[in-house]
């Protein structure tokens, strides 16, 4: 049987959901399982069908700050996002937007990711693995992608 995997993300990809997307794709391909990864954006019909059939709803992590009421200081999530201060660990094989995220990035958002599900939102990146979400809001470890995959 296919296993397929959403990435739900933005558009244009921000860095979290582009590097989300490429580990994942890159690991169907390593693994040789029948693996299908599908790239959705959170404003897709079918995204947004899956998030009311769990009764959430999906959304960025600027979503979640104006639900939630929480403060964020977007100054220093810019900052970290322009001037990573360390690169993924798999940075030699990815390229575009996911060369700009690092792990001070998550958790510089890491407010919004915890507070995403409380107010009904699933933040992106959003992995799903045969209709069940397995992990949201930051960019999940190599280790944890396989798991889900294997």
């Amino acid at each position: 049987m296919k296993k397929e995997v959403w990435i739900i993300g933005v558009d244009p990809p921000c860095s979290r959901c582009d590097l989300t997307r490429q580990r994942a794709e890159r690991l169907a391909k390593e693994m040789g399982t029948l693996v299908s990864v599908r790239d959705l954006t959170y404003s897709d019909s079918e995204a947004r069908k899956f998030a009311e059939s769990i009764e959430k709803e999906l959304g960025t992590a600027k979503d979640v700050v104006q639900r939630a009421g929480i403060e964020m200081d977007w100054n220093h999530v810019a900052a970290v996002y322009e001037n990573p201060p360390s690169a993924p660990e798999d940075i030699d094989i990815i390229d575009g937007p996911a060369q700009k995220w690092s792990p001070e990035l998550d958790e510089a958002l890491r407010p919004c990711q915890l507070k995403a599900e409380s107010v009904g939102l699933l933040m992106t990146p959003i992995v799903v693995v045969q209709g069940e979400v397995k992990h949201q809001g930051s960019v999940p470890s190599i280790e944890q992608l396989k798991s889900w995959l294997a």
